[in-house]
């Protein structure tokens, strides 16, 4: 993971290639690690322990790297999250997207498929 966001910050074209290196460590299915993955970009955004511009090039790194058919609910929903946070919409106050649209969906998606996990 943390090859990952290092790569992803730096701007390197190495993501994929490290992608492919951690799902070959983590030894399950695509889609698994995909949720897995999600799970820990979704948990360390709103833990503040990475910040939007990272957390939402990790799941658009994912988006790329998954095929369609394999990419999880879950995953989907972390996706989203941060695709509704990258654009002001009607009506929206500038600079307020990740309060107003990513952090209320992102533990939405905590609280409907990992409620056990999420406090």
């Amino acid at each position: 993971m943390e090859n990952i966001l290092r790569h992803i910050h730096e701007g390197h074209s190495q993501v994929i290639a490290e992608l492919n290196a951690a799902f070959t460590v983590y030894g399950a299915s695509r889609s698994e690690f995909s949720d897995s993955f999600s799970k820990e970009i979704a948990e360390r955004y709103l833990a503040g322990s990475i910040d939007f511009d990272i957390a939402d090039c990790a799941m658009n790194a994912l988006s790329a790297w998954t095929p369609l058919e394999d990419f999880p609910s879950y995953s989907w929903a972390v996706y989203q999250a941060f695709d509704e946070g990258e654009y002001l919409h009607t009506g929206q106050v500038s600079g307020s997207n990740e309060d107003v649209y990513t952090r209320p969906l992102l533990r939405k998606a905590m609280s409907d498929f990992h409620p056990l996990d999420f406090s």
